[in-house]
């Protein structure tokens, strides 16, 4: 990353919030110039009505929070939750669908960062919500953002707040009847253009809302909501494989290193990438919302609400790609050289199938079709009933039931364009802005099937379910006393049961030369069809593809149970077996890498007691208003899970059986068997939260609290893989390695990977203050600085371990997560917004908001995704000087607003700098890291009657490139460059 791109967009943003500080100054001016004159009426509405509902919110909140509004029915300002929560101050999304997979991108962002941790937790209306992954977080990118009435973002929890967040807690509001005065009848009808896709899509949402009075039984109200989105779009990403170590020698030594290459001098280090590729992903989306409500006050003493929301979600990517990966033996095509930069980066070359400069040629042996399908659901039932008998006591009783599903399916089939005099080898040049490939394969041999063979299938399946019900109580009584507002008690209780089940990512072959029993050539294999790929407008013809490929169609990639019967029917296997094989949907079965069946159940009893406080105290020689809270928020969690050891024969060793270490030999019985574990902890969570107000216009916070975050599910799953390394017998003790003859006849050592059922929350003690100066009901400028210390840091380590297997313990030296130590962050908010109605018409509707955030962090720890893959746990426990995945130290955003009479107009900026986005990217197995990222968007809108507003919004007017690295810090490559559709959605909405 070049320091000049970083301080530029830095030195923008800052500069432009350090420049609109001028402007309340001014329009303080302004408004004590006209106080003797008639001041004009403001008719709050649209942007300006959400900017001032979201502002009261945050200035009247008893905690830090920050929270986006939707006045307007169905009108939140982004077409997903996800988007809209990257405006708000500390916040950032990721862009890639999946953290591990840096080569597909997320449309609409996924995954949430607040203040640089991903530790978030999600509510609907204050209850707890969750999705059906191995995680713990909401999938807010699933969630219909028209059933949101609002979004808010506590970062600094009160005691009588649900625990489990350390980055903060996001919070999702519905509509309810009463918060109108009487019948709304709302809906909207939308259609959004995807101009790579070239393709629209529509989206609707339709509200009834009423409330009435019935003389003897009270006031009664209703709401139902619906919302229906569609989605579709393509992401093209050139990608240039993974750099490799290589070294110069002798062209005619006999004791070449293993990483050889020719036509470097000998003893030099230079660096080669294994291949190139890229890949066109066509993704759709179905989003599906529910929501209802039902309310009751028999009186004013008591109000019952029923409410019940589902959110549905499909997601499906169709994924053609043509590649090569040549590994660490290619070198220069002969009579070439490769041409490096200062560094020693290969930078331009032909690349051939040989180390040794005599190459000519090589396979093109990626290419494929691909389809993820994921499909979930979230239902959230609850009942809640207050009470409130006299002026001095309230209570409050809430029942919640919450159940979600997650299916999925991922199904690829390969083919393979082998290399030979037809295929020469290919010419990268990297000396550019965008890669460049040169392929010269005449287009008569490209179209020709009989020259491609399918070589490979491979698929993978999830099915998670998790459930849970929750009730609390709480009661407050309100004091008539010169410090004492009131004082609030709760208890709350939850129990979870989730599954996961995982079949693994399972690879086998369909034809491959080396079996000896033929290959399954494209022409002759017609029970798996195939297409062409190759667009002239990839990347919007910035980068011109090396041809028309032939690839598996996605007709059949796309239908599991007939795609996978047609593979079969064209597999070419050689007499001992062997290939691919389809799921047989026995997860019980599956062993190694994380998958199988991981059962767990948890338990939670919580008590809190909170004091709510108000006075005057003498600062400055003055009396000011001071307010708050404090509190103590009591947790016992009860952890439980079932899953499997796997534990490899002593094939190979030879350990005799009337020896000493039969028992190493019973051991090692190549069984499969249940194992449960889990454990008990309590924590006490302090919290305090103050504001002074220095005057009317301007407050200051301080807030402290602790807080926890449980461990995701996989990490805690009570699995383990063991196996042993063989030794020998010198005088009776085992030493490493085989003896004289090849011998290995003990046990060196038992070793292994496994979850930890006994892992404790991350925690934190957490501290922050404010300066707010709310000079107009849309107008504030705001700092915040905060600071984290959190402990016991989950991370993935070598560990001596206590197994015990057909009645014989022993010791397993098993790589697992861990708690480890502690770290920090620390940073800072700026926030300001403002309407410039001092302006003369027709200036006067112009607005603007901006925020900055930076974040330090120190110590901080990685976990693997996954514990049971070794390659992400090599990764970890060697990043000690990696920085916290999702952690960028400089995010801002800029809205350019206005409004006046029926016009709504909004340009909102989106800038974060590049951050880590894993420790191990897949397949590549190295960290990889998100480039520096800034978007534009905009909307708008005209309102056409009282009840008529119609409007365009668009995403990604910047037509913004996604670029991805990889590699250890100051060893950077680029990796991947990604081009995604700029959308146009079409609104029209009505009120009534």
């Amino acid at each position: 990353m070049s320091g000049s791109k970083v301080g530029s967009g830095l030195w923008r943003g800052a500069s432009l919030i350090a420049l609109t500080a001028l402007f309340p100054v001014q329009a303080a001016l302004a408004q004590t110039a006209d106080s003797g004159g008639q001041l004009e009426e403001i008719i709050v509405t649209g942007i300006r009505a959400q900017v001032q509902s979201a502002q009261a919110i945050k200035q009247n909140a008893e905690q830090l929070v920050d929270s986006v509004t939707a006045v307007d029915i169905g009108a939140l300002p982004d077409r997903s939750v996800t988007e809209v929560l990257q405006r708000i101050p500390g916040i950032t999304i990721g862009r890639t669908a999946n953290g591990r997979d840096a080569d597909r991108l997320s449309i609409e962002g996924s995954g949430v960062q607040i203040r640089g941790l991903s530790l978030v937790r999600g509510e609907f209306n204050g209850r707890d919500s969750f999705g059906a992954s191995n995680g713990r977080a909401l999938g807010f990118e699933d969630v219909p953002p028209e059933l949101m009435a609002g979004v808010d973002v506590y970062k600094n929890p009160s005691a009588d707040m649900i625990e489990g967040g350390l980055g903060g807690l996001v919070n999702l509001r519905t509509r309810t009847p009463f918060d109108a005065k009487g019948r709304v009848v709302a809906g909207s009808v939308d259609y959004s253009y995807a101009d790579l896709r070239k393709e629209g899509k529509p989206s609707g949402s339709v509200l009834y809302s009423d409330r009435w009075d019935h003389n003897k039984l009270g006031e009664f109200g209703v709401l139902v909501d619906v919302a229906y989105s569609e989605l579709a779009t393509r992401a093209d990403t050139f990608s240039v494989n993974a750099y490799r170590e290589r070294v110069g020698a002798e062209p005619t030594a006999t004791n070449k290193p293993g990483n050889y290459i020719a036509g470097v001098a000998p003893g030099r280090t230079v660096y080669v990438p294994d291949g190139w590729g890229y890949r066109t992903l066509d993704f759709e989306r179905e989003r599906f919302g529910v929501a209802g409500v039902v309310q009751w006050r028999p009186d004013a003493r008591w109000d019952i609400t029923a409410q019940y929301l589902r959110s549905a979600a499909e997601q499906a990517a169709l994924e053609h790609v043509v590649g090569l990966n040549t590994g660490s033996s290619n070198g220069p095509a002969r009579g070439t050289s490769f041409t490096y930069d200062d560094r020693g980066y290969f930078i331009k070359g032909t690349i051939a199938n040989a180390a040794d400069g005599t190459g000519t040629t090589q396979d093109i042996d990626l290419l494929d079709a691909r389809w993820n399908r994921r499909y979930s659901t979230t239902e959230d039932a609850s009942l809640n009933i207050k009470f409130n008998p006299n002026d001095r006591w309230s209570f409050s009783g809430d029942v919640q039931y919450v159940k979600s599903k997650t299916k999925s399916i991922d199904f690829t089939i390969f083919n393979v364009l082998p290399g030979g005099a037809a295929v020469p080898a290919s010419t990268l040049d990297l000396t550019g802005g965008l890669p460049k490939v040169t392929l010269d394969i005449a287009s008569s041999h490209l179209s020709n099937p009989a020259n491609y063979f399918y070589s490979a299938a491979m698929d993978n399946h999830q099915r998670n379910q998790a459930d849970q019900w929750a009730q609390r109580f709480d009661t407050e009584y309100t004091f008539d006393d010169d410090w004492l507002s009131s004082a609030r008690f709760g208890v709350r209780h939850n129990k979870r049961d989730a599954v996961t089940r995982d079949s693994n990512y399972n690879w086998g072959w369909i034809s491959q030369s080396w079996t000896g029993a033929g290959l399954a050539s494209l022409n002759t294999s017609t029970a798996v069809p195939y297409t062409t790929y190759g667009d002239d407008d990839f990347m919007r013809g910035d980068i011109k593809l090396p041809g028309v490929f032939l690839v598996p169609d996605g007709t059949l990639a796309k239908n599991y149970v007939k795609g996978a019967a047609a593979v079969r029917s064209i597999q070419k296997e050689p007499d001992w077996g062997g290939g691919w094989r389809p799921f047989n949907g026995d997860f019980e079965a599956q062993s190694g890498g994380g998958g199988g069946v991981n059962r767990q159940q948890e338990e939670t009893w919580a008590a809190y007691g909170l004091v709510r406080f108000s006075n005057q105290i003498k600062l400055f020689g003055e009396d000011k208003d001071l307010d708050g809270n404090v509190g103590l928020r009591y947790v016992h969690t009860e952890t439980k899970g079932q899953g499997f050891a796997v534990v490899q024969s002593a094939t190979g060793i030879n350990i005799n059986p009337n020896s000493g270490l039969a028992d190493d030999l019973r051991f090692l019985n190549g069984a499969r068997s249940p194992i449960e574990g889990g454990r008990t902890y309590d924590y006490f969570l302090p919290s305090l939260n103050i504001r002074v107000k220095l005057t009317d216009e301007l407050q200051w916070r301080v807030a402290a609290a602790s807080s926890i975050v449980r461990p995701d599910l996989q990490q805690l799953q009570p699995t383990a893989n063991i196996s042993a390394d063989g030794g020998h017998l010198v005088n009776g003790v085992c030493q490493s390695g085989s003896g004289p003859g090849n011998v290995t006849n003990c046990v060196y050592q038992f070793k292994g990977n496994a979850g930890n059922p006994d892992l404790k929350p991350l925690r934190s003690n957490q501290f922050d203050t404010s300066l707010e100066w709310y000079f107009a009901p849309t107008g504030s400028v705001t700092g915040v600085v905060f600071y984290k210390d959190i402990y016991d840091f989950i991370t993935n380590t070598l560990q001596t371990v206590k197994f015990t297997n057909n009645g014989v313990t022993r010791d397993v030296f098993a790589t697992r997560p861990y708690n480890a130590g502690k770290g920090s962050i620390k940073g800072f908010e700026l926030a300001y917004s403002q309407f410039y109605d001092f302006l003369p018409d027709p200036f006067s509707g112009l607005g603007l908001q901006a925020n900055v955030t930076h974040i330090e962090s120190k110590g901080t720890r990685n976990a693997a995704v996954n514990p049971f893959d070794a390659n992400q746990q090599a990764n970890v426990q060697g990043s000690t000087n990696l920085p916290l995945e999702g952690m960028s130290k400089w995010s801002y955003n800029i809205q350019a607003l206005y409004e006046k009479g029926p016009v709504s107009l909004r340009l909102a900026w989106n800038w974060r700098e590049r951050y880590l986005l894993t420790t191990t990217a897949a397949n590549i197995n190295i960290p990889a890291w998100a480039d520096d990222y800034g978007q534009l968007d905009a909307s708008a809108f005209f309102t056409i009657n009282d009840h008529l507003k119609a409007g365009v919004e668009a995403a990604n007017l910047s037509n913004s490139r996604t670029k991805v690295l990889v590699g250890f810090p100051g060893k950077l490559t680029m990796h991947n460059w990604v081009d995604a559709d700029r959308r146009y959605t079409f609104v029209l909405r009505a009120t009534y």
